[in-house]
């Protein structure tokens, strides 16, 4: 009971962050829909638009729309669990697209996306039965630091941002997708915000204000 209450301690302090990345992945699907549309490439095309494009975040407002469920809060990490293993597939899918459209944007973005997922099972993962039986800890990604993490996301994010800002500008596309790159690179950057204040939150929690200090 007790690990339960500290659990929705941190869902409380970060009911916010929370509702705000809800918000702008609703934005976001509306707006490239609605870009869809007006580019009139036809109703069977857009609902596929809907799920090519918008697969990752589809996936992450179902998983914050869950995670702020009483019933999910209680079985958060195999949440955590199932949100990784989908996200691994949607990272398998982005590896793929690099032999489709290889270019500096695309390979940024499959960084960006690896770099999350390795942050994810550091984080998520953490002070788990896995964690714990696949020792985890031991592998090269526990040596790395919170904040390392955090600053290479934001990084990555901003250099992809300005990769397609640059690809748009080179190839003249319309100003749908610099509108959908801006608004991807503020995803990833409040993404990474929250799993760096969670992972702050478990080391606070289970080894103290040492562990903290030190962000390892």
């Amino acid at each position: 009971m007790e690990k339960i209450k500290k659990e929705k301690m941190w869902y409380d302090n970060a009911d916010f962050l929370t509702n705000l990345i809800i918000g702008l992945i609703i934005v976001t699907i509306i707006l490239s829909q609605s870009f869809a549309v007006n580019n009139n490439i036809g109703a069977i095309n857009t609902f596929r638009s809907l799920f090519n494009h918008n697969s990752s975040y589809i996936l992450a407002l179902i998983y914050f729309v869950l995670i702020k469920s009483k019933y999910f809060q209680k079985y958060f990490n195999i949440t955590n669990l199932l949100y990784i293993f989908f996200y691994f597939l949607n990272v398998f899918a982005a590896f793929l697209t690099i032999f489709q459209s290889f270019s500096v944007a695309s390979l940024c973005s499959l960084f960006l996306n690896i770099i999350l997922l390795i942050y994810m099972i550091y984080t998520f993962l953490y002070d788990t039965r896995i964690w714990k039986d696949f020792k985890l800890g031991n592998l090269p990604f526990d040596e790395i630091k919170n904040e390392w993490y955090y600053y290479a996301i934001n990084f990555f994010a901003i250099v992809a941002l300005f990769a397609n800002l640059i690809g748009a500008n080179i190839s003249n596309s319309n100003f749908d997708g610099v509108v959908l790159s801006v608004f991807d690179a503020i995803y990833k950057c409040l993404f990474a915000r929250y799993v760096f204040l969670y992972k702050r939150y478990e080391l606070e929690k289970n080894n103290g204000k040492e562990d903290l200090k030190n962000e390892r």
